[in-house]
């Protein structure tokens, strides 16, 4: 009879509609059957969102791939700035195609992935099979198994350097002429035109004059050396604003890393760096990925994209890129080949010992170019820490360049007159050589001027800012 109103109809109907809103796990089951449990336990299980997307994987994978291709940025969005193409921060195909021959020749990589592969993993891993075959567990002195299987690696003995290239090293280095490092800036800029590189942030892409170069090259030299700007304005006799000015528009982190890109390429095509040894940037690749991969390290290269911005955009998809995954995959490629031809030429491991050593005079050089605040960076913010770094490397490789290129001359003058240089014994030269290099200035001692500047004995007046 009740049901026959309309009252308890509509409560009728608002009860089930009620137990939306309540938890599952909070209702008492104990009551029904076991068969009646056991089935809403099933279809709860069914509802979660685990099991929808389980559903969904089946129903929709064209979707499913759609949206881990997003994810993954392997798919993009035109317009879209969540889903965008992650190639936009390398060089078009179109500006790219022009530079890829130079760049496989600076790097010392073909243009295909076939012979990238072929040329050092399977040649590294046959001369290591061929290493350990023939070394018996008894070798001492040479890589070889031991009677367990286990890798044995031996030290190296201490290499003693020739007398011959001693004598030859210390030649060459007083052949060196005498510099300030203001002169030899301008002198490598005269060969480079690396200062070209150091754009007005405004966007005016003007020759600079002779002004606005004295000025780049006096923030140069005031970072790289922890003068600081105050100091570096006193000494040039300018106001302070002028280097401000100067550091607030052109010495940027980017202008620095294509003008140091400039002095390091210039570096490269000298002659005597190939026999002094130099590293080789390798790229990174699978097969499919091989011409994306090398797009990206010729950007970073010539100075397109920086290594923070690629690492930081590949590595914030929530999925893995392709072109991400082909990178360490051709990572662990290079480690492999490296690891097998060090284990198998003790020639090679001693040339990474010797170069190695020469990495000691390298650092000696930016201590001694970084000594004002005792060589410590007081700047608090990381930019500028990262200016100031970058202003350090370029002075060092600037420094190196140069000194490499009077060592050139220096090493021809020498063949002319008939003198025998060995190859052999340039490779135990480093180019950090520093002691002819004047890092500090000049100082002006005038007695008689002096006094007349402290006015009357009233002491000296607060220079303007």
């Amino acid at each position: 009879m009740g049901w026959s109103q309309p009252r308890p109809v509509k409560l009728g109907i608002e009860k089930p509609l009620s137990l939306r809103g309540v938890d599952a796990h909070l209702l008492d089951m104990s009551m029904l059957p076991r068969e009646r449990r056991r089935f809403l336990a099933t279809l709860g299980r069914r509802f979660t969102v685990q099991g929808l997307e389980r559903r969904g994987e089946r129903r929709y994978p064209i979707l499913l791939a759609l949206r881990d291709g997003l994810r993954s940025e392997d798919v993009f969005v035109p317009g879209s700035r969540r889903y965008a193409d992650p190639g936009i921060y390398l060089f078009t195909p179109e500006q790219w195609q022009p530079r890829l021959a130079e760049f496989c020749q600076l790097v010392r990589e073909p243009s295909t992935a076939a012979e990238a592969i072929a040329q050092g993993l399977h040649q590294a891993l046959t001369d290591l099979e061929e290493t350990l075959a023939s070394a018996s567990p008894g070798d001492v002195g040479t890589v070889r198994l031991d009677e367990q299987g286990k890798l044995v690696i031996p030290p190296l003995s201490a290499e003693d350097i020739p007398a011959e290239a001693k004598a030859l090293r210390d030649e060459l280095a007083s052949m060196l002429p005498f510099a300030p490092i203001a002169s030899l800036l301008i002198e490598l800029d005269a060969r480079t035109s690396f200062l070209a590189c150091f754009t007005h942030a405004g966007g005016r892409k003007s020759s600079l004059s002779v002004e606005t170069k004295r000025n780049i090259l006096a923030v140069l030299i005031a970072d790289a050396t922890d003068l600081g700007l105050t100091r570096m304005s006193e000494a040039c006799g300018v106001s302070y604003a002028t280097p401000a000015r100067t550091q607030q528009w052109y010495a940027r982190e980017a202008t620095l890393r294509e003008a140091n890109t400039v002095i390091v390429n210039h570096h490269y095509k000298l002659e005597p760096a190939k026999k002094f040894g130099g590293g080789t940037m390798s790229s990174s690749v699978v097969a499919g990925c091989w011409p994306g991969l090398l797009r990206m390290g010729g950007s970073l290269k010539f100075g397109e994209a920086t290594a923070s911005l690629i690492v930081g955009k590949w590595s914030a998809a929530s999925r893995q890129n392709t072109l991400a995954a082909a990178l360490k995959e051709w990572g662990r490629m290079r480690r492999t080949i490296h690891a097998a031809c060090h284990l198998s030429y003790p020639v090679c491991r001693r040339k990474i010992s010797r170069q190695l050593n020469k990495g000691e005079p390298l650092h000696a050089l930016r201590r001694d170019l970084h000594y004002a605040q005792q060589g410590t960076i007081v700047r608090p913010h990381l930019q500028d820490q990262t200016e100031q770094a970058w202003c350090l490397t370029l002075l060092t490789d600037s420094v190196i360049c140069w000194t490499t290129e009077y060592y050139g001359m220096g090493i021809g003058e020498l063949r002319g007159q008939g003198r025998e240089v060995p190859d052999e014994l340039l490779s135990f030269i480093a180019p950090g050589h520093r002691e002819n290099i004047n890092f500090f200035g000049f100082i002006n001692v005038d007695i008689e001027a002096e006094p007349a500047k402290l006015g009357g004995g009233c002491g000296r007046c607060a220079s303007p800012r």
